[in-house]
């Protein structure tokens, strides 16, 4: 039988007439997986009812087979770093961890060398004795990430810990997050409103809109989804209308349009892109056209979204 860490069945949640979570029904399987939609999709409201800080207003939600809420057992094996920067500036960066190692059950006498192990895995050994306040950004979801680990939980959820964040940060955040997931073997559910972070951690995806789950799976499955609706494709060839009018034959081609400002390049616009792709060699073959380049801006990952969200 298959293990998911997360289960969901029809979980609502409502802010008086707002509806943050709606219907929302998913299995999310272990590793690192994640979780993508726009700002207000519903992010976050459904990290904070996984992690027990809010309640669903109706639904189930169950955390490696365990209901979450009032559960300090399966509360105890999660570990969660938030998006908000309401730090305890005056506190150093070791105060802050051990002070929540403590609270997360992990005996006085060892929370400071727990804390100073967590500090030293993220990074931040040199600067764990510095008052928060004087943290930059990175260093912040750095501390943040040592204080959710410090009890040595088997689930993570992170929400945002890229966000805002330099490339060079960013790239040591990715690189901190495979490593748990890969070499200490945690389940990592990852939020953000940005594809192409998420997709340097995970291939693993969900995507959420209007609190709804529109898609779930590995990228390349995601992007397969895309495959329902027309894409453009750019073409380079010198004998553009000597293609066209062999394209124009094809009851797939949408349109087709030669740019302009270039006598190489023309677009063409297919309601089925796997087929278009397979044909087309074919044709260049076979008339003799010497196609030097071809690419579809709406094969990118950050087109997936906003195809998916177009029937809702």
């Amino acid at each position: 039988m298959k293990s998911y860490f997360i289960e969901t069945y029809d979980l609502n949640k409502w802010y008086k007439e707002v509806m943050a979570l709606n219907k929302l029904t998913i299995k999310i399987d272990r590793g690192i997986v994640g979780l993508l939609g726009p700002n207000g999709a519903g992010k976050s409201t459904f990290l904070n009812i996984a992690t027990a800080q809010l309640r669903q207003s109706s639904g189930e939600i169950y955390i490696e087979g365990q209901e979450v809420w009032n559960n300090p057992d399966i509360l105890k094996n999660i570990g969660f770093c938030p998006e908000q920067e309401k730090l305890f500036e005056w506190m150093t960066g070791r105060k802050f961890v051990r002070e929540l190692a403590q609270i997360s059950g992990i005996p006085r006498e060892v929370a400071n060398q727990a804390a100073i192990e967590v500090i030293q895995l993220v990074g931040l050994k040199d600067a764990m004795d510095r008052p928060i306040s004087g943290y930059s950004k990175g260093m912040r979801q750095r501390i943040k990430i040592a204080q959710a680990i410090v009890h040595d939980p088997q689930i993570l959820f992170l929400d945002e810990p890229l966000q805002s964040t330099d490339p060079i940060v960013r790239r040591e955040l990715v690189t901190l997050i495979q490593k748990l997931g890969r070499e200490y073997g945690k389940d990592i559910l990852i939020s953000s409103h940005i594809l192409h972070e998420v997709e340097r951690v995970t291939s693993n995806i969900l995507l959420v809109y209007a609190g709804r789950a529109i898609a779930q799976g590995n990228l390349s499955e995601i992007r397969d989804l895309m495959d329902k609706f027309p894409h453009t494709i750019r073409i380079k060839t010198k004998k553009r209308k000597e293609l066209a009018q062999i394209l124009f034959d094809y009851d797939y081609i949408i349109s087709i349009e030669l740019d302009h400002l270039s006598d190489d390049y023309m677009k063409v616009r297919t309601k089925k892109p796997d087929d278009f792709y397979q044909m087309i060699t074919k044709i260049a073959i076979e008339s003799k056209i010497d196609i030097t380049e071809i690419d579809s801006p709406d094969a990118n990952l950050e087109s997936v979204f906003s195809y998916l969200t177009r029937k809702w």
